[in-house]
């Protein structure tokens, strides 16, 4: 039997109804379009990287062709600037984009590789896309597009061209991915104030030692770590960078190599038409940008937990900063560090950073990762939670196209994910679920959870995406992680009641941190199985108080969340010994 390949949920590639089609994957069949691809004669494909080992094994091939990566476009970036910087500078500004990239045209290579070399395929529908409409502005603009189907088909369609060209069938529609949307917005009255706030107390810094940019301590604990480090306090916000004008004269001209392997070849192809121009057109204009004017001249100490990913004007500042002579400090910024088994994000922050403060592991493998306490939770107080409250079911999301590759649910294994939710859910007993809130990911990304749930629990309560969780947390009894994140962290750190359930074989634990799953394991706290979890709370609802403050239960979490989540009395001491500049002799 031959099929036509349907490589997205772009349906202007889809065949006539009565054709065999072989879907690529789930992402392909939103669940509201379900009678439209059920009249199919179809099959999908199985997802790649739910064979064992072979997410983490593929990471580390990526690893050493981005690092070739890396040093080939240190070359070209220094010629087409007229730089002659190291590929440490290029690793901290387009490192990365980079990672994102190849990790993502990977998956979508490997998916095609699999199809064809295990289905007959005849046919696949390609459409025009205007591939200037496709290059992002800078690193954020990125994040408009590997989620949309239309730069997923141009991925697949490039791809297909390069290795089976013989098959396209071409279609006259065209399409152009939408700009972003500019021009001034309605601010709040609290926004207002906020812009004035940064405003006012980020100005007169090219004197300061210390740079604090996106530090996630809020303003309260970011001036008192000023002012304990001798500085009077800044606070400096991410901004708008302009929108580059594109050179595609430059971008045809410019020809890389990558190496010899198709997929190599592919990627040399794809990087003159996809870098963002940020990188390309934008460089120049960046460095010289006047808005970091009001910034440190030559600053000893930039501290930062989040602006080294997306914000570009920064990351090039900083970068020929620490080329100077300054000292980069980055802090852990959410949970899943030090836990997983691997993530790209860890990698490049642990490699770029002079120094490293996590939230309290430590990685002897690298001398400048340092235990810390936690920058978000480190100094919170315990919260008061209702004995009589509800149960707190809280729920991720990811991409349907995968995009950075670490040790998680990736695209198409949310909907196995899903499945143990809905199985803990159906494993309540009908007590607890009247008792129980869903609280969902703030972002969907086109999987429909809440019309799933819906269908499945017509008379499941949902709770508004955008709720604050402190809110939240103050009606809550009981409170359900499901997945390696911020949450639980948050939740313990609360003396928040907390149960935790995920699939191991996504969710996947490096050794060093077993040890502190398996105290949590034997204290009925941490299961990987929805059933297991869902019984013990059946077992406990009516008495969670007595059952969370066990002592021994209790030992277990305080030696969990001193690894993970450290508190500390003297949280802004504690803190500021780790930034000082005298500090950097004595590591």
């Amino acid at each position: 039997m031959n099929y036509h390949l349907i490589t997205t949920a772009l349906e202007a590639t889809w065949p006539n109804e009565g054709t065999n089609v072989l879907f690529l994957g789930e992402w392909c069949k939103l669940h509201s379009k379900k009678e439209l691809w059920s009249k199919y004669n179809s099959i999908t494909m199985p997802f790649h990287w739910d064979e064992k080992d072979k997410l983490f094994n593929d990471y580390q091939s990526l690893q050493v062709v981005y690092e070739k990566s890396l040093e080939t476009l240190t070359t070209h970036l220094n010629l087409i600037h007229g730089e002659d910087q190291t590929s440490v500078y290029w690793r901290n500004i387009i490192g990365p984009w980079l990672g994102y990239f190849l990790q993502m045209v990977w998956d979508r290579y490997e998916s095609l590789r699999l199809a064809f070399a295990n289905y007959p395929i005849t046919s696949v529908i390609m459409v025009g896309i205007d591939e200037e409409s496709l290059i992002p502005n800078d690193m954020n603009d990125f994040y408009r597009f590997f989620g949309s189907d239309l730069w997923n088909q141009y991925l697949y369609q490039t791809i297909i061209s390069f290795s089976n060209p013989d098959i396209a069938k071409k279609k006259e529609e065209s399409f152009v991915f939408p700009k972003k949307i500019l021009g001034a917005k309605t601010l709040s009255p609290k926004e207002v104030i906020k812009q004035c706030f940064h405003w006012i107390f980020g100005s007169n810094a090219k004197s300061d030692s210390y740079f604090f940019i996106s530090d996630y301590l809020g303003i309260k604990n970011s001036f008192l770590l000023q002012l304990k480090l001798g500085q009077f306090p800044k606070r400096f916000m991410e901004e708008e960078i302009p929108d580059f004008e594109t050179n595609q004269d430059l971008r045809r001209k410019w020809d890389i190599d990558l190496g010899e392997s198709r997929f190599e070849q592919i990627v040399s192809k794809l990087i003159p038409k996809q870098i963002p121009k940020s990188y390309l057109e934008g460089y120049k204009i960046l460095k010289d940008n006047p808005l970091v004017n009001r910034w440190p001249l030559q600053p000893k100490i930039i501290f930062t937990s989040n602006s080294h990913i997306g914000y570009d004007l920064f990351k090039i500042w900083m970068s020929g900063k620490q080329q100077n002579g300054s000292q980069l400090v980055l802090s852990q910024h959410g949970g899943h560090y030090g836990i997983g088994k691997f993530s790209f994000h860890e990698d490049h922050e642990v490699t770029t950073a002079n120094r490293y403060l996590t939230w309290g592991w430590k990685d002897p493998q690298h001398k400048n990762v340092i235990p810390s306490v936690c920058v978000k939770y480190g100094n919170q107080k315990k919260i008061k939670w209702d004995r009589d409250g509800d149960l707190l079911l809280v729920q991720n999301s990811m991409h349907r196209y995968s995009y950075w590759m670490y040790s998680s649910s990736q695209s198409s294994q949310v909907l196995d994910y899903l499945k143990d939710q809905f199985t803990f859910y159906k494993s309540l007993n009908s007590e607890v679920q009247d008792r129980s809130n869903v609280k969902l990911y703030p972002q969907d990304y086109g999987w429909e959870h809440e019309r799933r749930w819906k269908e499945e629990f017509p008379k499941i309560q949902i709770l508004d995406r955008q709720k604050q969780m402190k809110q939240i947390l103050k009606t809550t009894r009981l409170f359900i992680s499901t997945y390696n994140a911020t949450t639980f962290l948050e939740s313990m750190s609360l003396d928040i009641p907390t149960l935790i359930f995920w699939n191991p074989n996504h969710w996947e634990i490096r050794e060093e941190a077993k040890p502190y799953f398996d105290g949590l394991k034997e204290v009925g706290i941490f299961f990987e199985n929805p059933d297991e979890c869902a019984k013990v709370v059946n077992q406990i609802w009516n008495d969670v108080e007595t059952w969370w403050y066990d002592k021994k239960r209790q030992s277990s979490v305080t030696k969990f969340l001193n690894q993970y989540a450290k508190k500390s009395e003297n949280f802004i001491a504690e803190l500021s010994k780790s930034i000082e500049v005298g500090s950097f002799g004595s590591h």
